[in-house]
């Protein structure tokens, strides 16, 4: 089935607008998210296993931060923002050390539904109710995101953040006025201060301000933005400049270049760091007090081709693999379906699909590699009408890039997983649109047909 070129667009009047019945939907969608993620973090992994990652250092620092040290692990750090430590902290002083994991957890769940909600709101907004849903739907029922919800990482509050922005955006572009301008630059700047690889995002949305505004309007708008932006993240800048020497939103920007670069081209653990970064010490003080950029771009200059091959091979290893398929594994069994299902398994079939691993795991794939796919339909059977959909693109092609030229995991591509979400629930519209029409044709001519003599005449 091809897709009409105009199906979509304008398929309803007002879209701001909803029926009793889409409400009814989009309220059983969110009640729906919320059981599954409660059901997740509560019942199914009610105590997650902590031991190493990122969870026990933000853990750390939520408790420095709850105890009024500030944000520290041993000596100040700036390799993060503070907005998640703080959410952590929160929680530890209204509840105590004992339940800010539970609470963190369940907050988080909360959190998810948010994520729904917002990713409903870019839908109507962008394609009518019908997307909302369809990409409300998708993103309840994600187990991808359902299992994030129960992680000690910063994903889920980056992620929500990230959505809420561009609706602010979104907004700012309908209503052009500066409040709206100042809060859409705010929350990326809240968003900055999560995950330091936003903090180039406004760059990014001046990309897609370029198409749609020209001349004093574009300056304008985007001068508020940064405006909020630098608002937010200038307390912080500060505190870095004086505790530091250097007014950046985040360190280790460098360090990630550096290991890029190198060997494998993938993050190296503490010791390992240690071990190698000696010789690089060029100074006291911060994440950034050693010359990872001047060796990183030494190695680049001596093979920029290998460099390349390196970081396309890292970057599509990480699309590769869906994130939350280890922490699905930790509860319902760690066999690798791939493994089992490869060349040269003993293992038959039937064997595997009675692992109770194989349907949450299969429904991550179908999700992940379902949604890009249905995006990359989407993007090239729509190419004519890219100003509709390039914003959900530019961010997209932001993060893939910016991450390309750092070291990169799956769960750094985690936040813009909805993104190709709401796209696959826009070409679903489309379809389902396009469907309807033919039936309605088929039907007009069938009855029109009946109606008329071979000649053309009304009997």
């Amino acid at each position: 089935m091809t897709i009409e070129p105009n199906a979509g667009a304008g398929a309803d009047r007002n879209p701001i607008t909803l029926s009793p019945t889409q409400r009814r939907w989009l309220a059983g969608l969110l009640l729906l998210a919320l059981v599954l993620r409660l059901g997740w973090v509560l019942l199914l992994d009610p105590e997650p296993k902590l031991q190493g990652g990122d969870g026990p250092f933000y853990l750390h620092l939520g408790d420095q931060l709850a105890r009024g040290r500030g944000l520290r692990h041993g000596e100040p750090v700036a390799v993060v923002g503070p907005v998640y430590p703080a959410y952590l902290a929160g929680l530890q002083m209204l509840l105590g050390p004992e339940r800010v994991v539970a609470a963190a957890r369940v907050g988080q769940a909360f959190i998810g539904v948010a994520l729904v909600t917002l990713l409903f709101a870019l839908g109507q907004r962008w394609k009518g109710p019908q997307a909302g849903l369809l990409a409300a739907g998708l993103a309840a029922v994600d187990f991808r995101l359902i299992v994030e919800s129960g992680s000690i990482y910063t994903e889920s509050l980056l992620t929500a953040l990230l959505m809420f922005s561009l609706w602010l955006y979104v907004l700012s572009l309908e209503r052009d006025r500066p409040l709206w301008w100042l809060l859409a630059g705010g929350v990326i700047g809240a968003a900055a201060l999560t995950r330091g690889v936003v903090q180039l995002l406004p760059l990014a949305l001046l990309v897609h301000l370029r198409v749609k505004r020209s001349g004093r309007r574009l300056w304008w708008a985007w001068g508020l933005l940064l405006a909020g932006f630098a608002l937010v993240v200038s307390p912080w800048m500060i505190r870095n400049w004086l505790t530091f020497g250097s007014p950046k939103i985040s360190h280790g920007g460098a360090a990630h270049f550096w290991m890029g670069a190198r060997g494998e081209g993938r993050a190296l653990r503490r010791d390992e760091m240690l071990a190698e970064i000696e010789a690089l010490r060029i100074e006291d003080g911060g994440a950034d007090r050693y010359s990872y950029f001047a060796d990183a771009v030494g190695i680049i200059a001596a093979d920029p081709l290998q460099f390349v091959q390196l970081r396309a091979r890292r970057v599509v290893e990480a699309y590769l693999q869906p994130f939350g398929t280890v922490a699905a594994g930790v509860v319902f069994g760690n066999e690798s379906i791939k493994s089992m299902l490869g060349k040269g398994s003993e293992h038959a079939l039937s064997e595997v699909v009675a692992l109770p691993a194989f349907w949450p795991k299969l429904w991550m794939y179908v999700l992940h590699f379902g949604s890009i796919g249905l995006a990359l339909v989407y993007a090239l059977a729509r190419w004519p009408e890219r100003r509709e959909w390039s914003l959900y693109a530019i961010i997209i092609l932001y993060f893939s890039l910016v991450y390309a030229l750092l070291t990169i995991i799956p769960r750094y591509l985690f936040p813009i997983m909805p993104l190709y979400l709401l796209l696959a629930a826009g070409a679903l519209a489309d379809f389902r649109l396009t469907a309807a029409v033919w039936r309605r044709e088929g039907v007009t001519e069938g009855l029109a047909g009946a109606a008329m003599p071979p000649g053309g005449r009304r009997t």
